[in-house]
């Protein structure tokens, strides 16, 4: 049985892989497509692939201990090559630290503020299990939305990829 700090870093490996292919079908879609409102939490395609990223970020700075004071916006990220841009700046980031990580470090409390400032503490394994079920929500959200642009998004769920959990 994989150890838990395995297991980890795999579920990790997992989302940068899974953020990879829907990239590629969202980097395909005519811009107004990308922008154009689906009617869902962060509005449009882009809308929510800048959470994802946005999250990601934040919460990578958060383990690194240099929070960020706030995420991208929409318009800062305001195509899909900005996009594709942001996300290539972070995977690289997010390998080291996974590579980093500890089996001490996943037994260990994890505090952190949440933008409103809110002092919150959590077993640092579960905040790391949060960023990897927070961004397949919302990449499930992403498949939504291309379904109803008309698109066959790829298969992102766990048994697709190829590495080890």
């Amino acid at each position: 049985m994989a150890s838990l700090l395995a297991t980890i870093r795999g579920l990790l490996a997992y989302t940068i892989w899974a953020d990879r292919q829907l990239l590629a079908d969202v980097e395909a879609l005519p811009h107004e497509d990308l922008v154009r409102d689906t009617g869902t939490s962060f509005g449009s395609v882009l809308g929510t692939m800048v959470h994802i990223l946005g999250a990601e970020q934040l919460w990578l700075s958060r383990c690194l201990g240099v929070p960020l004071s706030r995420i991208p916006s929409v318009e800062e990220v305001g195509t899909a090559e900005q996009l594709r841009e942001s996300f290539e700046d972070l995977w690289p980031q997010l390998e080291v630290f996974l590579a980093s990580l500890t089996e001490d470090q996943l037994e260990r409390d994890f505090s952190w503020a949440n933008l409103a400032g809110e002092s919150h503490t959590a077993p640092f394994r579960q905040v790391l299990l949060h960023v990897v079920n927070h961004s397949t929500y919302h990449r499930g959200q992403v498949v939504s939305q291309l379904r109803q642009l008309g698109r066959t998004p790829p298969s992102t769920d766990l048994v697709h990829w190829r590495g080890a959990v």
